[in-house]
């Protein structure tokens, strides 16, 4: 790797890295956002359901117009569970350009004792602003557009090789391991330590004997660790980073390490193991053992990426390239009446797709790239039910427990599929989408809207005044269909507005 380097990043209040938010099951976390940035922005809390706050999901042009610039807006966050968690911009691909935190809720009934908890967030860094990378991705010419770039990584808000994890002889420590980064998985591991996986996303599962954790972009682990009994040595961590994105030979994985810090005085003792030993999500149960859900409607999403009609390359759903509507699709959903039930209200390339209330929805998606896609979840988390390869004649297949575990975010391999399924018992607009940054910006996300006549009835009377007053504010209208019309038909030709595969890509 290369020595250190200077370039700007999004930070809060003067501060980068930002400090992470603590807080407590049952609190309220009111973030009174002001926007100095050049464009407008939003902030977005990873992972928490916001059941009856959708308008505060912070997804811009989806659930909120953004926060213009010089403007503000004050997210009112019940919390409500207990676990790990994140903060970040949901406006383009600021994500990338540092505007990201923790977010820890401490539980008062913790179920696991520990000593102490170290909190983890493990993250990719790039020499290049992220709009300048997204240039690079979206290049049809696939000799630019696979060039290797290759990060730093940011362990703990510092560089890996000045992190130390300060341990005392015997005691248990819970680290709290996130990967708030934009794009590349990371590998956990301690030299001479035992990890026992205790939770996986915010959801607590039986304690789990493992050498190492992977955590993909947008998840988050904790791990059990208990100290040796012993100061006369320290000890090497692991937080190897690794993509199946682009072909780098030289780099993949890329080793980064820290220190395991029993004494200040003492050397490090290495010991070399199976590092990348992993635990499968469908070998893990949570702790409020919920059976396995029976499905009431499929949605069948098939992952692509190819070169469109605009001659760039992109990613997409179902041939959908995903393209930010006019209007928040969450005000659409609350201004159209009955029409609001009909997907054609919200737009072509929004992709939505209606939910029933309370129905259990199973979605099967289909990864026909080549690389890993992590597939996020807004405003639920879903059972992983089946895992398998879609191009083998054996049809190799993992299914789960009969008590599966639950995430927000899930790791679906290059040629492979996931089953996953949640109860529809949140009403509102939930984005499902890669939380790599840049394939969001190149179209892969979809639009789930949730009980339209719930959210008529429950949530348009709730939104404060502040979030229309920011949509006026950047001339966004604040009723109608996607297009801003009265009509369900009135979009016009939607085909022109925005890019359509070619056939022969897919």
């Amino acid at each position: 790797m290369e020595g250190m380097f200077t370039r700007k990043a999004i930070g809060i209040n003067g501060q980068w890295p930002i400090p992470g938010v603590v807080a407590t099951k049952g609190d309220t976390l009111i973030i009174h956002a002001t926007n100095k940035l050049k464009e407008p922005t939003s902030l977005h809390s990873h992972g928490i359901f916001q059941n009856g706050t959708n308008f505060y999901d912070g997804a811009a042009m989806v659930t909120e117009c953004g926060i213009p610039m010089n403007g503000s807006f004050t997210y009112v966050v019940n919390l409500n569970q207990a676990g790990t968690y994140w903060i970040h911009s949901h406006f383009k691909s600021q994500t990338a350009d540092g505007l990201r935190t923790t977010l820890i809720i401490r539980d008062p009934d913790e179920v696991y004792k520990y000593d102490d908890e170290i909190i983890l967030p493990l993250e990719d860094w790039f020499r290049e602003p992220a709009k300048t990378l997204i240039k690079q991705f979206n290049n049809p010419d696939p000799h630019i557009r696979f060039k290797p770039i290759v990060p730093y990584a940011i362990i703990g808000g510092t560089c890996s090789s000045k992190k130390r994890l300060n341990f005392a002889p015997g005691k248990t420590y819970r680290i709290r391991l996130l990967n708030i980064g934009a794009s590349f998985d990371f590998h956990f591991s301690m030299e001479a330590h035992t990890l026992r996986l205790i939770e996986v996303d915010g959801v607590m599962v039986k304690e789990r004997t493992t050498h190492g954790v992977t955590v993909g972009t947008g998840q988050r682990a904790s791990v059990l660790v208990t100290a040796l009994n012993t100061t006369d040595n320290n000890y090497i961590f692991h937080a190897d980073m690794y993509t199946d994105l682009l072909q780098m030979p030289r780099y993949n994985p890329l080793n980064f390490t820290g220190t395991i810090e029993y004494s200040p005085r003492a050397k490090i003792k290495r010991e070399r193991s199976t590092m990348w030993m992993n635990v499968s999500d469908l070998d893990l149960e949570p702790l409020d053992a919920e059976p396995m859900l029976e499905a009431d409607q499929i949605v069948t999403l098939d992952a692509y990426s190819g070169i469109f009609s605009d001659q760039s390359f992109r990613h997409s759903f179902n041939n959908v390239t995903y393209a930010v509507p006019q209007i928040p699709t969450l005000l659409t959903a609350m201004t159209m009446g009955d029409y609001a039930n009909r997907t054609e209200v919200y737009g072509k390339q929004t992709d939505t797709h209606i939910l029933k209330h309370l129905d259990v929805v199973q979605i099967v998606v289909n990864n026909h790239d080549y690389y890993s896609h992590p597939f996020h979840l807004h405003g639920h988390v879903f059972q992983i039910i089946e895992t398998g390869d879609i191009r083998s004649k054996e049809r190799r297949v993992k299914t789960a427990l009969d008590t599966p575990v639950k995430r927000d975010t899930v790791v679906i391999g290059g040629g492979h599929y996931a089953i996953l399924r949640f109860r529809a018992d949140n009403p509102g607009v939930w984005l499902f989408h890669c939380h790599i940054d840049f394939h969001i910006m190149l179209g892969l996300q979809m639009t789930f809207v949730e009980a339209p006549d719930k959210i008529q009835s429950r949530l348009k009377h709730k939104v404060p005044d502040a979030y229309r007053e920011n949509c006026v504010a950047q001339g966004i209208k604040t009723t109608g269909n996607a297009l801003g019309g009265s009509e369900v038909m009135d979009l016009g030709d939607q085909d022109q507005l925005n890019p359509s595969p070619y056939p022969d890509q897919f």
